[in-house]
């Protein structure tokens, strides 16, 4: 009984310390593997897409993490294929309807700035009573009378006004035309960015669920050898050392299951906001992504790619030309117009007893002074045009950094997952040669959980690489702008 006590005792005190003994553990060489030690898992930053009303004031949203669920909660588990979640998110996420509405407000501005150049036509129609006084000196010895009236008429005309010439309103709608165009590029962006974040998001759990699965394997072999450390012990084969840290080894792989388990829950909530799913659906995953290399293409192909595809550059570039045309129409305003006011209708006493009447004016309009209110005008439009200027050259040299960077880290995470899934074999290996050893008692139990822990750092270290890959390979066709032309040929997917 003492002896009992005396161990659960101990077994606390080093349960207690496991964490200070982990950190000193990463102090070590690199050469060994860190012995129990778990990441602390990354607070929530309330800064980012926060929902705390005390961040209210500094929080950024990101519009394409969010969406507008449409689909009602559906009973039990629905399966999803990752071209599946794409559609979903295409048609909720919050990014492409802000980006529609911003369209349909820019297809709006260009109406009104057409409007300027097309003719106005109203129709009027009033029925007027009048009391008519005369002049007050000298009507009585004119014999007038005093008040003439009252008088009852009816009007109907139509009045028509026509800009003839007006350059400034017509380098406006240019200028409006341009923005529109770049408008409905930066919305075709937008399904660029959906289709990342959406896949993304998607690969992200399917990594998670691999390492829930890896931490499940790693769990029951800990429990097998707690089990069999007991054993030994009991037999007074191994010392009680090997039983308690064969003890520690098992709680600690599954505390990284819990963690792991909880962030398979919280990626899954994350996919739901992005793709349009309600908060409570229950959903499986159908595409297992594997191992599979990206469709070869030579760098300097890829940048010719992004330069034609980039609908982001071709708006920057429509925008650019749109600053142009405003230029030119601030200044087109020192330069005369020439309007028509034509005015027809029919006026008396009755419908049946009425007089043919008509207007027709025209009119030439030069500004000469202004006080300074063109010259404002045009200088203002001038540094807009050298800001958009300076935006599209920047976001020239960020598409090729873009790609560039991308292709760098393809070809990385390609020599990672390489390099781990040899390291998998050769942990693999060393845990059956560990195991042999410690058959024949040419091993203790350290080295044993060491090959076990070597095992599950190498499998780690190749969901991680897996996930890099095909992240980086999100990341090309994004940076190409192809994202969702090329989804299917560069993730594949069974």
């Amino acid at each position: 009984m003492n002896k009992a006590i005396w161990f659960r005792s101990f077994l606390s005190i080093v349960l207690l310390f496991a964490p200070q003994a982990s950190t000193l553990c990463l102090a070590q060489s690199t050469n060994e593997y860190p012995a129990n030690s778990i990441p602390t898992p990354r607070p929530f930053d309330p800064s980012t897409n926060s929902t705390n009303p005390s961040a209210a004031a500094t929080q950024v949203l990101n519009p394409f993490l969010g969406s507008v669920p449409e689909e009602r909660l559906q009973p039990g588990s629905r399966s999803i294929s990752l071209i599946q979640g794409v559609q979903l998110a295409l048609r909720s996420n919050l990014g492409v309807i802000d980006t529609q509405l911003q369209d349909t407000s820019q297809r709006a501005a260009r109406q009104r700035a057409l409007s300027e150049l097309l003719p106005h036509l109203y129709a009027t129609a009033s029925q007027s009573y009048a009391l008519v006084s005369t002049i007050p000196s000298g009507g009585r010895q004119l014999a007038l009378p005093y008040i003439v009236g009252p008088l009852s008429y009816q009007t109907v005309n139509v009045e028509l006004s026509q800009n003839v010439f007006d350059a400034a309103a017509t380098l406006q709608l240019q200028s409006a035309t341009r923005e529109s165009q770049a408008s409905a590029m930066r919305n075709l962006d937008s399904r660029n960015v959906v289709v990342l974040a959406a896949a993304s998001a998607y690969i992200a759990i399917t990594a998670t669920e691999s390492g829930v699965r890896a931490d499940s394997a790693a769990l029951l072999s800990a429990q097998t050898l707690e089990t069999l450390m007991r054993d030994r012990v009991d037999r007074n084969v191994s010392p009680q050392i090997d039983f308690i840290r064969a003890a520690v080894a098992e709680r600690t792989t599954e505390q990284r299951l819990s963690l792991a388990q909880i962030q398979l829950a919280k990626d899954k909530l994350a996919l739901t906001r992005i793709v349009g799913l309600s908060l409570g659906q229950q959903f499986t995953l159908s595409t297992e992504l594997r191992y599979q290399e990206a469709p070869e293409e030579d760098l300097d192909q890829l940048l010719v790619v992004a330069r034609a595809n980039r609908d982001d550059l071709k708006a920057a570039a429509r925008t650019q030309d749109a600053a142009n045309s405003a230029v030119k129409a601030a200044s087109a305003r020192r330069l005369p117009t020439v309007s028509v006011l034509a005015d027809f209708g029919g006026t008396g006493i009755t419908p049946a007893h009425g007089y043919n009447t008509y207007d027709v004016v025209g009119t030439i309009r030069m500004p000469l002074f202004t006080g300074g209110e063109i010259a404002a005008d045009v200088m203002d439009a001038r540094a807009t045009r050298a800001r958009r200027t300076a935006e599209y050259r920047d976001l020239d040299a960020r598409v090729e950094y873009d790609v560039r960077s991308a292709y760098l880290d393809l070809q990385g995470a390609r020599i990672s997952v390489s390099v781990a899934s040899q390291n998998l074999d050769l942990a693999k290996e060393g845990l059956k040669e560990a195991q042999d050893r410690f058959d024949v008692g040419l091993a203790n139990a350290l080295e044993l959980m060491q090959a076990q822990q070597a095992i599950a750092e190498a499998e780690n270290n190749y969901i991680s690489s897996l996930y890099a890959h095909n992240l980086a390979k999100l990341m090309l066709i994004r940076s190409t702008g192809t994202a969702e032309r090329d989804l299917q040929a560069y993730m594949g997917g069974s």
